[in-house]
């Protein structure tokens, strides 16, 4: 099985993935939960953006899981480690000494053949009370609407439409996925955009009582439960 995030997501005409590929990150996400002291898992970390956000948020230690080569190398001067592998098959042996405090999980999941079995494996590696933080695209957009009342469904590069997705999930359907692992899930923000003035133009065109469909994405916490051993 491979994960396609690694192996094709976001890449150039000339087969090199982006520099946006290796540095996107959602600061906001270091808002949704307290990191100080705690020592994270990202999984899919590409360049290591926000694990090196969570460090700099007071995280104890960040270890990261890449495939793509150009990926770990950036990410490998960021992180304090960094595995290589696809997260659906890598081996997770030397990881499982010392459980994690939380996993990060961004921009992930959508690309994935079975997020629900990969997502099983890694909570294996989370402490019981320990936290999953996910970013997922909103296939329930408002542009995504728009698009299918038009019958079309763009090709892009990156976003809602990018062609490396293989799971779509509307807010609902995230929710549900994670409680299907198990998960309590305790905090679900939409995420608009990085840019307060665009943010600001979503919220004003949603009228605020739609602004799940102006959503990009879903910025998820869910939470282990303390009685639930790995």
């Amino acid at each position: 099985m491979t994960d396609l995030r690694h192996s094709t997501s976001r890449l150039t005409p000339g087969g090199r993935l982006s520099a946006r590929y290796f540095r996107d990150a959602k600061s906001e996400l270091f808002e949704l939960f307290d990191v100080r002291g705690m020592c994270v898992l990202d999984g899919g970390c590409a360049g290591g953006g926000n694990g090196a956000l969570a460090k700099r948020a007071g995280a104890r230690e960040v270890v990261g899981i890449e495939l793509n080569p150009e990926a770990v190398a950036e990410a490998s001067e960021r992180l304090d480690r960094v595995i290589v592998g696809d997260l659906a098959t890598v081996d997770l042996a030397p990881l499982a000494d010392e459980p994690f405090d939380a996993i990060l999980l961004i921009d992930v999941l959508e690309h994935l053949v079975e997020p629900g079995r990969v997502l099983a494996r890694l909570l294996d590696l989370l402490k019981p009370g320990g936290l999953v933080v996910a970013s997922i695209p909103n296939v329930a957009h408002v542009w995504v609407i728009a698009n299918l009342l038009a019958g079309r469904w763009p090709q892009k590069d990156s976003g809602i439409f990018d062609r490396t997705h293989l799971r779509f999930f509307a807010r609902g359907d995230m929710i549900r996925l994670l409680e299907g692992a198990g998960l309590e899930v305790v905090v679900v923000r939409p995420y608009f955009t990085r840019y307060r003035l665009l943010k600001g133009l979503s919220l004003a065109l949603s009228l605020y009582v739609f602004r799940n469909y102006y959503a990009r994405q879903f910025l998820l916490v869910a939470r282990k439960s303390v009685y639930q051993m790995g």
